[in-house]
């Protein structure tokens, strides 16, 4: 059964404060947690563009969910970067 994706809410966006629970609860970051958060995120790109052009206040929304995708995967990249270096002393990326 899938774990619920909720370390980000959790930690409260922090990835200090999620690596410090993930090390409580023995987990892991999967590398495809990184890249369904970039693919959430990419999804979005042309409505987002399309606002940006019109530049209408109303479609703040739109670009406050891009903003919260992108700091989701800033924050599963960010963890699986401290999980590398606790177990290898280097990233990969």
């Amino acid at each position: 059964m899938p774990r619920e994706a909720g370390l980000f809410e959790s930690a409260g966006g922090s990835v200090v404060e999620g690596y410090l629970l993930l090390k409580a609860g023995h987990a892991n970051i999967p590398p495809m947690w990184i890249k369904r958060a970039r693919a959430s995120r990419t999804q979005s790109q042309k409505e987002v563009a399309r606002v940006l052009k019109k530049g209408r206040p109303a479609d703040i929304m739109t670009l406050r969910d891009w903003e919260l995708k992108y700091r989701k995967e800033c924050f599963y990249h960010g963890l699986r970067a401290l999980l590398e270096l606790e177990r290898h002393g280097r990233t990969r990326f």
